[in-house]
């Protein structure tokens, strides 16, 4: 039967792309019901004259720098067929299997934290070009909860204090407490492994030319290994970030990098992904990203790979508010994954 569900699916999502491709460029432009009532009854400029439209990602079914209209109707359907089926998707696995007990102590924060940072933060695994400002600490806080493919849930506190050292060089450090509970077996917790990123901007974002930085990040083996919490060796990775604003309301980041394995018989890793932020309003941005591993080890099931889409919300230019869905869109990588948190920026 749900082998059965997971083809009427994908059937009808190619059916929804082949009709956002195809035929939404041909789509009457005549107003619909609502909004030939709106324009009857004197209204609709009301609705249009609201402030947060004029932030709309895709407004009027188009995207605004592409000139050919038909090709812009035809994409701007394509993306918001894929963010719904993304969003609905991530819910549903998320819910699926979480009774109403633990759903609520998850949003229970949502009522009390409510970032918009311009540049890639949380809840992005993708990172950004840009350092923390010089003589500043910056205190980013998170919870995740990740279900894996064979249904095994880890729940994770964290926490990433970073300084500015110079206006184009940072060091952070991180770490957190997982709580892992198998579908089978044994539940084990404790402290998760430690990260140490040194990052280092060579060049800044002008004209046309993206800001570049490089990052080297040491993981400090400080999980259990005889839990099953880490692999108890050290990992150093190399990570190579591009920066790009394109106008005040799309940033694009690109990272590409390598990680050396420590653990014996292991393979080294080939990171790499892509994030775009959509800044709506000074406060809020909209944010997504595809991340991926290649272990190169020529077996593609072992290779992680996923989709994120999420938000940024600020209440000061300080004080920063972020969630997430994550879906695994590959065997190896988490089956779903949310994601919430904040960030704080200050001066001692």
């Amino acid at each position: 039967m749900k082998r059965r569900l997971d083809g009427f699916i994908w059937v009808a999502l190619g059916a929804t792309f082949l009709v956002a491709l195809f035929l939404s460029p041909f789509a009457s432009e005549s107003p619909d019901g609502l909004e030939k009532v709106a324009e009857t009854k004197g209204f609709a400029e009301k609705g249009e004259g609201w402030t947060f439209w004029k932030y709309a990602p895709l407004p009027d079914y188009a995207i605004p720098w592409i000139k050919n209209k038909k090709v812009s109707t035809a994409l701007s359907g394509l993306i918001g067929t894929l963010a719904i089926f993304f969003i609905a998707l991530g819910i549903g696995k998320f819910i699926k299997k979480s009774n109403l007990q633990k759903i609520l102590f998850l949003f229970f924060p949502f009522f009390f934290i409510s970032q918009t940072s311009v540049f890639a933060a949380r809840p992005l695994t993708t990172d950004d070009a840009w350092t923390v400002e010089k003589g500043y600490f910056q205190l980013e806080t998170g919870f995740d909860v990740a279900r894996q493919d064979n249904h095994d849930r880890e729940y994770s506190p964290s926490a990433t204090l970073t300084y500015g050292f110079l206006e184009p060089l940072d060091l952070g450090v991180g770490s957190g407490y997982l709580f892992f509970h198998p579908k089978e077996g044994q539940r084990e917790n404790g402290l998760a492994d430690t990260e140490v990123k040194l990052k280092y901007r060579p060049l800044d974002e002008k004209d046309w030319r993206p800001a570049f930085a490089l990052t080297g990040t040491l993981k400090i083996p400080t999980a259990s290994k005889s839990k099953g919490l880490g692999s108890g060796q050290t990992d150093f990775g190399l990570n190579a970030i591009i920066t790009k604003s394109f106008g005040k309301r799309l940033v694009l980041h690109l990272n590409a990098g390598y990680t050396f394995i420590g653990e014996d018989h292991v393979d080294n890793e080939l990171n790499y992904s892509i994030a775009v932020q959509f800044i709506l309003t000074e406060k809020l941005a909209l944010v997504g990203e595809f991340v991926g591993i290649n272990n190169l080890n020529g077996r593609k099931g072992d290779d992680p790979l996923s989709g994120l889409v999420g938000i940024q919300f600020s209440i000061t230019d300080k004080f920063i508010w972020d969630a997430g869905i994550e879906m695994g869109m590959s065997k190896a990588a988490p089956d779903y994954r949310f994601i919430t948190g904040v960030t704080f920026l200050f001066k001692p």
